[in-house]
């Protein structure tokens, strides 16, 4: 099925027509870009922009319907009223849903009539994040009762199919107004870069609608979409990665089959590393680029004279050393796995030997705070082992308190580097 984009150019990569492809091609649809505007911008600062002419959109428009079944329509940056008109003469009949931009994150305008926005509503199921929804009502939104109170009036006054009104800048609630009822869609806050939320958001909207879900699920659909596109946000354009989900499977796939070889290589060392195993027993971890851990699930445990994983490589198998690798990739993020093994001063020792950057934290030192805190030893451990080295420690270990055993954590960029440093470690 093709889904027909209207947009701008964010020469900074971030929004625009390059998020609201990615958008449509990660959820399996075919994009039909059509270029309204060429943005001069940088993911802090839009420097100006320049609308094409009319008769160029129009006909962009045109030669994809020609050729094409266009599912629905996504609209977004106009740059004119003039090209507002003809988007709106050459889209009439389909399932439309617009994105009322009318200006960047950062302030700077991109319209120059937002009088021609208001006759795009007309017919389109509306997307306005909360300041376009009081620019296109006047109503002032302070509430999630003001953004029902707003997109009724999208709806019932000026001519909207529907109405979603996105809460990100205000509680993370969007409301929708369709057919007389409003609905409520709570979210959280998503830690990363929000810019090009509403390119995402309105993208996948209309996906979904060209996938025919009725509105109320494609708009929850949509919403979930985008909290992951900010989870797994693109650090380089400091906003949305629509391409989350691919990415992130594709990362999931590679880090647990590096792990379970790497977990196969360290049993090879059997009897010698039966002695060092834990206690509580010894995991393997290892993060994917976007932050996810895989470990063994139940540990490597003691058999006899030698060792074996008690379970397969998991997601999310070990709290315990997915907190220790994330702290530690907060300063290094190069950083991308972890192994515990029981403390001893001859690993401490043969460590310094190797030439390992090795450093310790004591728990009797954990401030009061920490302390109370739930789950907080193990990130104030890393940290204060990091700051203590002055560079990045290969070696953290720390000698337990009441009932904590002692123990020794080795790091590594990948699973084979630790692989290595234990094989070395254990002579």
């Amino acid at each position: 099925m093709a889904v027909l984009i209207v947009a701008g150019l964010d020469t900074g990569g971030g929004a625009g027509l390059k998020a609201d492809i990615e958008t449509v091609s990660a959820l399996g649809e075919h994009p039909l870009p059509v270029l309204t505007a060429v943005t001069y911008q940088n993911p802090s600062e839009v420097r100006g922009y320049y609308p094409l002419p009319s008769e160029a959109v129009q006909e962009q428009i045109r030669a994809v319907k020609a050729s094409f079944e266009i599912k629905a329509v996504k609209i977004g940056m106009l740059g004119s009223g003039e090209i507002a008109k003809v988007v709106k003469e050459e889209t009439s009949g389909f399932i439309r849903v617009f994105d009322p931009v009318l200006s960047s994150s950062s302030g700077s305008r991109l319209i120059d009539d937002v009088e021609s926005l208001r006759t795009l509503v007309e017919g389109s199921i509306v997307t306005p994040n909360v300041h376009e929804a009081e620019a296109l009502t006047g109503i002032e939104i302070r509430s999630v009762e003001d953004m029902g109170k707003a997109a009724k009036v999208l709806v019932e006054n000026l001519g909207a199919e529907g109405a979603v009104v996105t809460g990100g800048h205000l509680n993370f609630t969007d409301v929708l107004y369709w057919k007389g009822r409003l609905y409520e869609f709570p979210g959280e806050k998503a830690e990363g870069f929000t810019h090009g939320t509403g390119c995402a958001f309105s993208s996948a909207l209309a996906t979904f609608l060209a996938k025919g879900l009725e509105l109320p699920k494609a708009v929850e659909r949509a919403k979930r979409f985008v909290e992951g596109s900010i989870r797994f946000s693109n650090a380089e354009a400091k906003a949305v990665n629509p391409l989350w989900e691919l990415e992130r499977n594709s990362y999931r796939w590679r880090a647990k089959e590096e792990l379970e070889k790497a977990v196969e290589k360290l049993v090879v060392f059997g009897e010698k590393l039966n002695p060092h195993v834990a206690e509580v027993g010894t995991n393997f971890a290892l993060a994917t680029p976007l932050g996810e851990v895989f470990a063994v699930k139940g540990r490597i445990v003691r058999y006899g004279k030698t060792v074996k994983p008690v379970g397969p490589v998991e997601l999310n198998a070990s709290d315990h050393l997915r907190r220790a690798l994330l702290k530690m990739r907060e300063f290094y993020p190069e950083v991308r796995a972890v192994l515990n093994l029981r403390y001893s001063e001859e690993l401490i020792e043969k460590a310094k030997e190797l030439g390992l950057v090795v450093s310790f934290y004591d728990r009797r030192e954990e401030p009061e705070e920490v302390k109370r805190a739930e789950r907080g030893t193990m990130e104030w451990g890393i940290e204060t082992a990091v700051k203590r080295a002055g560079k990045r420690p290969d070696m953290v270990y720390h000698l337990g308190d009441w009932g904590k055993e002692p123990m020794v954590l080795i790091f590594g960029r990948d699973a084979g580097e630790v692989v290595e440093r234990v094989r070395k470690l254990l002579g």
